[in-house]
């Protein structure tokens, strides 16, 4: 259950509600990922999610009634999409520039670290999967993309290739929290919050910039680029 990240979710959407003077309906919309985390992503889930904003609209910042329902959305999510992901890697289709986007999302039932040392052959195996997945079905890719506070870790960066790894930088447009390149990093692969991580991230609430809310938490997300053939030589 990620009530706990729930919770320090919508504490954050809160504060910002207020700093910002926004209704607490679009605060969380636009800096929680809790509609991903709600498999509501989409034009499939948009009616349920558009139905919970309504009813969080009206329970007037009440926290046990938003908290209450993100449970009962999440006890009753739909199916993540297959097709797309391959173990704890997914990837975007290539956007008009042919850049394909890619995730890491470690599946919520997961025995052992996803990062360690002995799960790297794991790691690789399903980057291999994905890539040569994209290889046959994505014929207009020319680019990998990577946003993620995990470029941080040098055991996330040492499952790609040398260019890519070494890519790394610092974001030169504004970072969106409603997807997990920045919430990734409260919890811990078994899908608990970390208390180190939360109690920084509530410490700096009172020094949230509005433009700019990412930058309380411990670890801001990097980018990462390059172009895709360095994928196809390691992995295919």
């Amino acid at each position: 259950m990620l009530e706990d990240y729930f919770a320090l979710q919508l504490k954050f959407a809160e504060h910002y509600a207020t700093a910002a003077d926004v209704p607490f309906d679009m605060a969380i919309a636009h800096c929680t990922n809790l509609r991903r985390r709600l498999n509501l992503w989409g034009p499939v889930g948009a009616t349920r999610w558009n139905g919970f904003l309504a009813q969080v609209s009206c329970s007037a910042n009440d926290h046990s009634a938003a908290l209450s329902m993100c449970i009962e959305l999440y006890e009753t999510r739909p199916s993540l999409e297959v097709g797309r992901s391959f173990g704890c890697f997914s990837y975007d289709p290539p956007d008009a520039a042919g850049a394909l986007r890619i995730h890491f999302i470690p599946p919520e039932v997961t025995r052992t670290s996803p990062l360690a040392s002995a799960s790297t052959d794991a790691r690789v195996d399903e980057l291999r999967a994905l890539f040569s997945h994209v290889r046959r079905t994505e014929r207009t890719v020319a680019s990998v993309r990577g946003v993620s506070w995990l470029y941080n870790l040098d055991a996330y960066k040492r499952l790609f290739p040398p260019s890519y790894a070494a890519s790394v930088q610092a974001p030169w447009f504004p970072l969106h929290l409603n997807g997990s390149s920045t919430w990734g990093q409260v919890l811990n692969w078994r899908q608990e919050v970390k208390p180190a991580v939360r109690d920084i991230v509530l410490a700096r609430l009172p020094a949230m910039k509005i433009q700019a809310p990412w930058e309380i938490f411990p670890h801001q997300a990097l980018v990462a680029t390059c172009e895709v053939d360095a994928f196809y030589e390691l992995l295919t």
